[in-house]
């Protein structure tokens, strides 16, 4: 989740008390309208840090819209598609048995195997096994066995979604100007 505070000071500093009414109203829209900016650029940077993001991957952001009244917005992650993208954004360590695609599997054209969650066998010549030392998904064929995806213990990622960072600068270089372009559209049409 980001959240930010954008200072108006110098803004509303040179307002009469009917212009200063509408303050609020604008910050709400100006909050709403940076977090959109960001939502835009996290979108946008996506495809730039992360290998072929999914679609579902692509829709992972929402932003709760801030009210004149509650003078407050965030754009976040949703839970569903956090557990997975956390390790992009705070890298860290995935446990448990962990499929590892080989050079052998067949992905599709985002990089993962496809229908994953109705499983990791597709042929009825596949099985899942330890061979050796190695556990994992293999498949029989006439000229062998050969493994396909590989269960690993764990898996360590290194950050490469800066989400904070892209929306930090975002937020820093919209605020002040989508209020600015708020307050005077509220100005021309208060009554």
């Amino acid at each position: 989740m980001f959240k930010f505070k954008g200072d108006m000071k110098p803004i509303i500093k040179h307002l009469n008390k009917t212009q200063k009414k509408q303050i609020p109203y604008a910050a709400a829209q100006a909050i709403n309208s940076t977090l959109f900016d960001v939502m835009k650029a996290e979108k946008a940077q996506m495809p730039e840090k992360l290998d072929r993001p999914t679609p579902f991957t692509m829709k992972a952001f929402r932003i709760n819209k801030a009210k004149k009244t509650e003078l407050v917005g965030d754009i976040h992650i949703t839970r569903e598609r956090w557990k997975y993208l956390k390790y992009q954004v705070e890298g860290g360590t995935r446990t448990g048995n962990i499929g590892v695609p080989t050079r052998n599997a067949k992905l599709n054209k985002y990089g993962n195997i496809p229908m994953r969650r109705k499983g990791l066998i597709k042929k009825k010549n596949q099985f899942i096994s330890k061979i050796g030392n190695v556990a994992g998904v293999w498949e029989r064929s006439k000229s062998g066995t050969k493994l396909i995806v590989a269960f690993e213990p764990s898996v360590s990622y290194e950050p490469r979604f800066p989400f904070h960072k892209i929306a930090k600068g975002v937020a820093r270089k919209k605020f002040q100007r989508n209020f600015k372009r708020s307050l005077s559209r509220a100005i021309a049409s208060a009554r």
